[in-house]
């Protein structure tokens, strides 16, 4: 029953098999996960994504449709950018290729499927440009709503972001993403995102 509780959007429990079967059919199953880390490997991400994700979408609706993005902090990487949408799979080829994922280096997370997209910020005249995601905690079901928290990444948008962009892989890791809450505001989101641009921007200017 995995795959039929991976993306279910109910806020209460469904304790019946076939009543949670029926509710899953019905549901256009999106499933998208993001890989980030520094200097991933690139032949292991290569074989991954040729077993798995080169297939031609058959618009079968009863199978997940996934989408696979990396960022890797290093932009020499031929996995900087990747967004590899359109694939279908079914529950024993999904839980194969997640299995797979969870082989390779990086750290890997459940996103929202319509996540990705950008926040800049300006700083002393310049503008800075993130991609943003929005994480989803799947490993249960909740009777709550499920928030997550925004992951922040330095993009390649902006032409401010150039040097920044190309030095992050020496940034120290734990500096090389950000993480906030969902449910903080606008101006606090703000002021984090503007905070941690500074403190890259003072490391490699050392």
């Amino acid at each position: 029953m995995y795959s039929l509780l991976y993306y279910k959007e109910k806020r209460w429990e469904i304790d019946n098999e076939e009543e949670l079967t029926q509710y899953a059919q019905k549901l256009q199953k999106h499933i998208a996960i993001l890989t980030y880390g520094n200097n991933l490997d690139e032949e292991a991400f290569d074989e991954l994504i040729a077993t798995y994700l080169t297939e031609e979408s058959s618009e079968d609706p009863t199978k997940f449709n996934i989408r696979y993005d990396t960022y890797d902090a290093n932009v020499g990487s031929p996995h900087r950018n990747n967004w590899l949408s359109g694939i279908q799979m079914d529950d024993e080829q999904f839980l194969a290729f997640e299995a797979a994922i969870q082989r390779l280096d990086g750290t890997h997370v459940r996103i929202h499927h319509r996540s990705r997209g950008h926040y800049e910020v300006g700083i002393d005249g310049k503008l800075y440009s993130t991609r943003v995601y929005r994480t989803r905690d799947c490993s249960k079901i909740y009777r709550e709503p499920v928030e997550g928290r925004y992951l922040l990444f330095i993009d390649e948008e902006s032409e401010d972001n150039e040097l920044l962009r190309s030095k992050m892989h020496t940034i120290p890791e734990k500096l090389q993403s950000l993480s906030l809450s969902v449910t903080i505001s606008y101006e606090e989101r703000e002021v984090y995102v503007r905070d941690w641009i500074k403190r890259l921007l003072k490391i490699i200017q050392e």
